[in-house]
Parts: structure tokens; C-alpha cells; sequence
């Protein structure tokens, strides 16, 4: 990434090489799970490395999410919440209707998100309760 897009965001996953991403999908769907260390390994393998300032100031912004979320009121709520473009806002200093609109929306888009795949978890769920089940009274 270069300096002029330093505060963009990346509008598409950053591209890996084809033959990593598919040692990557293989060892995934092989043993239906993969270790974050394991993608490491096939990464490095295959040559995938970041700029070091790059890395270091996304090391750096991270640490700085970090310390916005955890900037709550009495009752465990969050008080600081990111406006989507970068920056981050004081809920309770906040007079724009435009920027707490947008996030709301983002707030309830991860919601959505989430709660569709929770929904998944759920089936999931339920279908291991049901073949469970079945090989009880087999058994």
C-alpha cells in the first residue's frame, strides 16, 4: 500500500497467490477446520510478506482500536464509537444527525451479519442434536 492510499480502505481482500489460497482452501475443507497458524505457515511458504512500515502502523491503529473500545460508561456500554472513515467519535459530544445515522446503520449491518450466521450455528446445532440423538436409540 502505498502512502496516497494510507487511509483508504481497501476496496477489494488483498490478492494471494493462486497456489497459496488453494493449499489454504485445501487443508480448510480437508479437515473442515484450520489453524491461524497453519495459514501462517502455507503464507510464508509461498512468499507473502508485508511492507514493514505498512504492517507497524496497522499494528499501531489496532492497538488504538483497541483502546477506543474499551472507553465505557458506567453500565458497560461503549462511549467511543468508529464514524466508518477513520475517525472516531464521542457518542455524548456528538450533535451530527448524518455521521450517528451512518453509525447506526454500520452497527446494524454487523448485527444482521451476525445474527445470520448465528442462525447457521443454530442449524448446525441442531442437526448434530438430531444425528446424536438417532445414534442413541441406535446404539
Amino acid at each position: 500500500m502505498n502512502r496516497e492510499n494510507a487511509g483508504a480502505k481497501p476496496t477489494a481482500p488483498p490478492r494471494l497467490p493462486p497456489e497459496a489460497e488453494q493449499e489454504i482452501l485445501e487443508a480448510l475443507f480437508e479437515g473442515m477446520e484450520i489453524h491461524s497458524s497453519e495459514i501462517a505457515a502455507i503464507l510464508k511458504k509461498h512468499g507473502v510478506c508485508g511492507d514493514v512500515e505498512a504492517l507497524q502502523d496497522s499494528y499501531r491503529k489496532r492497538l488504538g482500536q483497541r483502546l477506543m473500545a474499551s472507553l465505557r460508561d458506567d453500565t458497560g456500554r461503549r462511549e467511543v464509537l468508529a464514524n466508518g472513515k477513520g475517525s472516531y467519535v464521542v457518542l455524548e459530544g456528538c450533535g451530527d444527525r448524518r455521521q450517528l445515522k451512518q453509525i447506526h446503520r454500520r452497527i446494524q449491518n454487523q448485527m444482521n451479519g451476525l445474527d445470520l450466521s448465528a442462525r447457521k450455528v443454530s442449524g448446525r446445532l441442531t442437526v448434530l442434536e438430531r444425528l446424536s440423538h438417532k445414534w442413541r436409540r441406535a446404539g
